[in-house]
């Protein structure tokens, strides 16, 4: 092999490797949570407080906290614990991390969790991104940051494609949320290599249509799960 190769696949065996770790982590952490406080639908977190920041505050410390290793907490979210933004393939920002809606905290092993609470009655849920290299760059999601989602249940959304006009065609499946705590777009009904598609795009609000895709075209969200679903592999047509 030769050296760019072999820097390559070390790379690769990292990333999967952190991204794993950091999943199984957080997901033991929800579990154990789920056996001490019950169903998650029955977690009060989401009617409680009343700000953003307290509401994510709260979330994690009540319930996931005891069942993690962490290192330092930032609720709000401050410039000297956080990075400023959080980048998608496509060059566009996805989150801007704010003091006044936002929450970091550091795990043991140095990955860094960027949290955020949607507190709506209909679904309350919550964005978990792990930055697997801490404050590190790239701070792009599918490369050093990768998504996850938290549900006590949801009905779901649409998904489907953009036409040559950009208007949204509903491919008639729903994209599954799921239950729990899930890398965002796991256990969703759709393969890795449509999550792949450049216009592969999913109805994340009413009349808003978002491109979470795993590709250059898209944000990135779905990268995590597209690696997961290929066997924790990196697959072919993996955006660079």
């Amino acid at each position: 092999m030769t050296i760019p190769t072999l820097i390559s696949n070390y790379q690769e065996k990292s990333t999967i490797t952190r991204l794993q770790k950091a999943y199984a982590t957080l997901k033991n952490a929800f579990e154990l949570a789920k056996v001490e406080h019950g169903d998650y639908n029955t977690w009060s977190w989401n009617q409680y407080p009343t700000n953003d920041a307290q509401r994510i505050k709260y979330f994690w410390q009540t319930y996931i906290f005891p069942y993690l290793k962490v290192t330092k907490e930032c609720f709000p979210a401050l410039k000297d614990c956080s990075i400023e933004a959080i980048n998608g393939l496509n060059g566009n920002v996805v989150s801007t991390i704010s003091s006044t809606t936002h929450g970091v905290f550091v795990l043991a092993d140095g990955t860094y969790i960027y949290t955020w609470a949607g507190a709506d009655t209909y679904y309350p849920h919550v964005w978990v991104f792990a930055d697997i290299n801490g404050k590190s760059g790239p701070n792009i999601l599918g490369k050093d940051i990768f998504a996850m989602y938290f549900s006590p249940g949801n009905p779901g959304k649409s998904a489907g494609s953009n036409n040559d006009d950009g208007e949204f065609v509903d491919s008639g499946k729903t994209f599954n949320i799921g239950y729990g705590l899930k890398l965002y777009g796991e256990g969703s009904g759709y393969t890795a290599e449509e999550m792949m598609q450049p216009n592969f795009v999913i109805e994340d609000n009413p009349e808003v249509v978002q491109n979470f895709s795993c590709s250059t075209e898209g944000q990135g969200q779905v990268c995590g799960a597209v690696i997961q679903l290929s066997g924790w592999k990196i697959p072919d047509g993996y955006p660079n």
